[in-house]
């Protein structure tokens, strides 16, 4: 697992993403967030069958190819009928880590820190904690059931932490909004 401090890190780079590209609204969206930041979102369903086949030969579930410059990037995403829909876009934003966070082949922890950025992108602590406790969180954030436990757990050591809202997660609170509009204590 990535330190606090990295944790702390990733968080900022979520949040950071989100302010600059005005991304406020829950269930956040995979999709139009690639295609602000100009990446290719490639499903498999629109490969052909030689391509599909190397595409499963690479992951049965998402991965993303980058020029050898790291200024282009494309996240090819399993969306067949083998694919949950919750998971897939968990798939999505754990690419999109890859991406934002810079991750090499190198990079120590990359596969832990794509997990945690993917896990904050879609169900933030604050966000959790804001959240009415009777609320599926599985339903609100439109995440797996894991992930939702994860996230919550995550959510309740953040609490530990103290009362003290950081500047990104303050930003969020503020910010956030539901589909169909609504402050995020209205859920």
């Amino acid at each position: 697992m990535p330190s606090r401090t990295r944790e702390i890190e990733i968080e900022t780079a979520v949040v950071e993403l989100l302010s600059d590209f005005g991304i406020t609204e829950y269930p956040i969206s995979i999709k139009r967030i690639v295609e602000t930041l100009g990446i290719d979102l490639v499903p498999y369903s629109c490969l052909q069958p030689q391509e599909l086949a190397l595409a499963r030969s690479a992951s049965n579930d998402a991965f993303h190819v980058r020029t050898p410059n790291y200024s282009q990037a494309c996240i090819v995403l399993d969306d067949t009928c083998n694919a949950y829909h919750n998971r897939t876009r968990f798939s999505g934003a754990h690419e999109l880590g890859h991406i934002i966070l810079e991750h090499r082949e190198d990079t120590p922890n990359r596969e832990r820190e794509a997990d945690y950025f993917a896990g904050y992108l879609l169900a933030p602590h604050p966000l959790i904690l804001k959240c009415n406790p009777a609320f599926n969180l599985t339903e609100v954030f439109k995440v797996s059931s894991d992930c939702a436990l994860f996230a919550k757990d995550q959510a309740l050591a953040r609490k530990r932490e103290g009362e003290t809202w950081r500047p990104h997660e303050q930003w969020l609170i503020n910010n956030a909004t539901w589909k169909g509009g609504g402050l995020i204590e209205s859920i």
